[in-house]
């Protein structure tokens, strides 16, 4: 079952993202609107130990028509490793279902904080659009 242990304060975003391996049952649903502007409602990060990954889950508002940009940018952009992304369009949503390894992004390391990672997400989404869109 998927329940609350405890609603975060903003003091926990300067945790070490590392948190995710050391705490493999949980994982971080964060919703915020400054998401709003790179389209996406809210990002749950976790650790994958099929592929020993710490992921980020999340629904991208984009067409369908984007389908071949953003898994160009996908390709481009995210270190090739098994289980590194995935990206399917979900018509019931309407959006993108994308799901990110943190660790195969250019500038991710194990020691950075949640409040980095979120940034560093941001950022990654915000190019994406853009490569999408142009």
């Amino acid at each position: 079952t998927e329940d609350t242990l405890r609603a975060a304060d903003v003091a926990f975003l300067q945790q070490p993202v590392s948190y995710l391996k050391d705490n493999p049952a949980e994982f971080i649903y964060a919703e915020s609107q400054s998401f709003d502007a790179v389209r996406i409602d809210a990002i749950a990060l976790e650790f994958d130990d099929a592929f020993n990954l710490n992921t980020a889950l999340f629904g991208l508002k984009l067409q369908k028509k984007h389908g071949d940009a953003i898994r160009a940018y996908l390709k481009e952009n995210v270190a090739s490793k098994l289980g590194s992304s995935s990206a399917a369009f979900s018509g019931q949503e309407g959006l993108w279902e994308l799901n990110i390894a943190l660790d195969c992004l250019a500038g991710y390391r194990d020691d950075l904080t949640f409040e980095e990672i979120y940034t560093l997400l941001y950022t990654f989404i915000f190019n994406l659009i853009v490569a999408a869109e142009s």
